[in-house]
């Protein structure tokens, strides 16, 4: 998460202990409203390390697409 806390930092003035509380805020927010497929994976994703294909499903054999996982997330 330390992309995101330094983007908070960068890009939107906070200071650095602002900026780790509203990364807090946002990772439990993802990790309490992700889809039961996602669940445990907010700092994966606000990092940037995840595997696309488990993200997409497998549509061929009726596994959710990306936007069904994530349709009410926002």
């Amino acid at each position: 998460m330390e992309k995101l806390v330094n983007e908070l930092i960068q890009k939107a003035g906070l200071s650095p202990e602002m900026a780790q509380k509203a990364s807090s805020v946002v990772l439990n927010y993802l990790n309490n409203n992700l889809p039961d497929s996602l669940k445990g994976k907010g700092e994966s994703l606000l990092n940037g390390n995840f595997d696309v294909k488990s993200l997409l499903g497998n549509n061929e054999s009726g596994g959710d697409s990306i936007t069904d996982k994530v349709k009410g997330l926002f």
